[in-house]
């Protein structure tokens, strides 16, 4: 729990803001786009903790072998753009995408702030 409890306080509570206000916005309008970027979201919510997983692996390795899951993160980006190839009326390639890149703007700032300490 302790581990969910650090990812909680490092990355969800800024992602279920957007996920929060597509799903309403998508609820009250039925937007392609609100959609694609509520399922773009929960997708990088799933990258977001599974690099998080391997960054805390990483921090108690001692035989120096870094995973970063890649393999799963490129996974979850398919299968979510799988759900844009099978419901492409409902889903926005655009949402999706920019609901994807979420995640890679949160490892980019957790970059940035661990490189400032």
């Amino acid at each position: 729990m302790l581990f969910f409890r650090r990812f909680s306080h490092h990355f969800l509570r800024f992602l279920l803001f957007p996920l929060i206000i597509s799903l309403l916005i998508y609820l009250f309008t039925f937007s392609s786009f609100a959609a694609g970027l509520a399922l773009g979201t929960l997708a990088s919510i799933m990258l977001l903790l599974n690099w998080y997983y391997n960054l805390e692996k990483a921090y108690k390795t001692e035989d120096g072998r870094i995973r970063t899951g890649t393999i799963a993160r490129l996974v979850i980006v398919i299968v979510t753009c799988l759900f844009w190839v099978r419901f492409p009326d409902v889903f926005s390639i655009f949402g999706i995408a920019l609901g994807l890149l979420l995640s890679y703007i949160m490892i980019l700032f957790r970059a940035i702030k661990e490189l400032t300490k």
